[in-house]
């Protein structure tokens, strides 16, 4: 279990893959490619499993950025002191 919000934002990324055939063994044979297109959007950065985001993807994908380049920022800061 996470501590993040349901809503923080998931990269697509190694790791993403592996939790998904972790959580979903009947889907673990799949390739990366082939999972990302059966749990999402092909070729989204980010992991939007709810169904209410729509059109809105665009924008979603540049808040996400935003938001985990400030949360980058705070740590580096954080870590200087």
């Amino acid at each position: 279990m996470s501590d993040r919000p349901w809503w923080f934002p998931v990269l697509v990324d190694d790791e993403y893959f592996k939790r998904l055939r972790d959580d979903y063994p009947d889907k673990s044979h799949l390739s990366d490619s082939e999972l990302n297109e059966y749990f999402n959007e092909y070729g989204r950065k980010y992991s939007v499993l709810w169904d209410h985001l729509g059109d809105a993807y665009e924008e979603y994908e540049k808040l996400a950025d935003a938001y985990l380049s400030l949360l980058a920022q705070l740590q580096e800061e954080s870590d200087e002191s």
